[in-house]
């Protein structure tokens, strides 16, 4: 195990893809999970919570876990996505909730406490709507200067959206939040649905997966089963999109991608609501991501969890 493991905060709302990022973050050699903070999305908060806790028990990570925003700052709250990820969040796969649960400290305070108790150390993965991100800047606006950096799942520049034409579901389900992390000053990465959908993991890999490690693997080969048909129904494509395991592949081998760096603006009214613009700023601190490398990701993907 490296002595030098990349510290990070999670903050999530699992959700299917998540569950698939987790298990990878939990097990990965060189990643340290210092805290995981829920946020609604995918599912409701509580529901959320408790599944960021049955994978430390899956995975025996014992990384503190702390609820978030349960809404948007400003916005009515959009239906969770029940429908996407089963009434579980786990495709209706039962997972035993186990000795973990969830601290008193909620998800800003934890993440402000965390960062500026080790400045300059952590990054912060933001797989969900960024919420809990947005309250936590305005608590502490100091953590831009005390944060490693910012990988955020979200956003879709030059496709269409996965929730109306216009907008992926993180930055719709809370746009404000959105405006205020993407234009935070501090060093961003944002891998929105433009790479995102261009990874697929179909049934042959999660059968691989479930062969070479049949606790972990094999619960996700289970309930990515939901996911894979509702992106059958939903795009006729062979397989799902693991959203949100990018985010983590950035963490760990960011030679993968290719990014542009760029100013981005939200839309945060109207029938674009959610909509992310990019724009090319040759200085910025802000990357987008543009390509991956889907073979190296996915074989990776298969070391790290064969452990």
């Amino acid at each position: 195990m490296s002595s030098n493991r990349k510290k990070v905060i999670i903050d999530t709302d699992p959700g299917i893809d998540d569950a698939i990022a987790l298990c990878y973050a939990m097990l990965h050699p060189d990643i340290e999970v210092v805290a995981l903070t829920t946020v609604f999305g995918n599912v409701d908060v509580p529901l959320a919570t408790d599944n960021a806790a049955r994978l430390c028990h899956l995975t025996q990570t014992a990384a503190p876990i702390s609820a978030g925003a349960a809404a948007p700052l400003h916005i009515e709250p959009n239906p969770h996505a029940y429908y996407v990820h089963g009434d579980n969040g786990f495709g209706n796969v039962s997972l035993p909730l186990g000795e973990y649960t969830a601290t008193d400290e909620d998800a800003a305070t934890s993440i402000v406490r965390h960062i500026t108790a080790r400045p300059g150390e952590i990054t912060l993965v933001a797989v969900g709507p960024l919420t809990n991100i947005a309250l936590a800047l305005q608590l502490e606006p100091r953590i831009a200067d005390q944060v490693d950096s910012v990988v955020v799942m979200g956003g879709v520049f030059n496709n269409p959206g996965n929730v109306t034409p216009f907008a992926e579901a993180n930055a719709w389900n809370d746009p404000h939040a959105a405006e205020v992390v993407f234009n935070a000053d501090w060093p961003l990465v944002v891998l929105g649905l433009d790479i995102t959908h261009q990874v697929s993991f179909n049934r042959e890999f999660f059968d691989e997966l479930a062969v070479r490690n049949a606790l972990v693997g094999g619960f996700l080969h289970d309930c990515a089963e939901y996911y894979i048909e509702f992106y059958e129904q939903r795009s006729q494509r062979s397989g799902c999109c693991p959203h949100d395991q990018l985010a983590l592949t950035y963490l760990t081998n960011p030679q993968w991608f290719q990014c542009e760096p760029v100013a981005i603006d939200v839309v945060t009214t109207g029938e674009q609501i959610g909509r992310t613009v990019a724009t090319a700023q040759a200085d910025s601190r802000r990357l987008i991501g543009k390509q991956v490398d889907t073979v190296k990701l996915q074989d990776d993907y298969l070391k790290v969890l064969s452990g």
